[in-house]
């Protein structure tokens, strides 16, 4: 069963961490395309190195936010 683009999580952005050796925070978006989009920031699993356009299955210690400034806050002050 294939999951359409609104089912999937996207990234958006990462970052790594500059305190937390192995650690990268990021964000992704899920429904992306439709009215509920939701931003979700987090870390990601650290298999392989991610770049913004790559689908994620999961974000770690994720939060949620239907604002995309909140999640770019959120990035530029991670550490």
């Amino acid at each position: 069963m294939n999951k359409s683009d609104a089912e999937r999580i996207f990234l958006l952005a990462t970052k790594k961490s500059a305190e937390r050796d192995g650690t990268t925070y990021c964000i992704g978006v899920f429904k992306l395309g439709t009215s509920n989009m939701e931003f979700i920031v987090g870390e990601t699993d650290n298999d392989r190195e991610y770049k913004p356009g790559d689908e994620v299955t999961y974000i770690y210690s994720a939060d949620y936010t239907s604002d995309m400034q909140n999640a770019l806050n959120w990035l530029n002050n991670v550490k």
